[in-house]
């Protein structure tokens, strides 16, 4: 039996939190961010891992930038105004919908949206793993005290290729070749 605390395609979700352009535009790392989002998303979509997208103040800020909504299943993105992503009643009930208590986290800010949001999702007893690789601030400074905080508080941290081996579990799975050229 595996250790309760890594991640199994079949108990957890995937969180992107708003990676809009007004946000990534002074991104710390941008690209880092961009491309292990995308890596995440892609390695969730081969596993059927569910995926769950939010929108801060989506009419205002827009969507998903264009390299990660290409990506993103077609059902609509939760919007929400709050920065905690918990407390949105759309979320919350996706989440509960999807009976799924483990939570992979990417997206931006680090030290607000990401942060509140896996804190809170401890608070509701959901084992949030959040992806240090995948998440950021404006600064790198801000980057590092919101990672610091969330495992602080007891979340998991990840990186994007640790979190995708954790899903495949095994080299003579299936989706080993075909995730091998996600992460490489």
């Amino acid at each position: 039996m595996r250790h309760p605390d890594i991640l199994n395609k079949d108990t957890c979700c995937l969180v992107v939190v708003d990676m809009q352009e007004p946000f990534l535009r002074s991104i710390f790392e941008r690209d880092r961010v961009v491309e292990n989002a995308r890596k995440l998303i892609a390695a969730a979509k081969v596993f059927g891992v569910p995926i769950v997208t939010t929108l801060q103040y989506p009419e205002k800020m827009g969507g998903s930038i264009p390299k990660i909504a290409e990506m993103l299943p077609s059902d609509k993105p939760i919007g929400k105004t709050t920065f905690s992503c918990v407390g949105v009643t759309a979320f919350d009930a996706r989440l509960r919908d999807l009976a799924r208590k483990q939570v992979i986290i990417c997206g931006v800010e680090s030290h607000i949206c990401v942060a509140q949001t896996v804190l809170d999702l401890l608070h509701q007893n959901y084992a949030p793993h959040f992806v240090a690789d995948a998440i950021s601030s404006r600064t790198s400074g801000n980057w590092k005290l919101g990672l610091k905080k969330m495992q602080q508080a007891g979340a998991i941290i990840a990186s994007t290729e640790g979190a995708i081996f954790e899903l495949i579990g095994d080299a003579k799975s299936a989706e080993f070749k075909e995730l091998l050229a996600v992460v490489k």
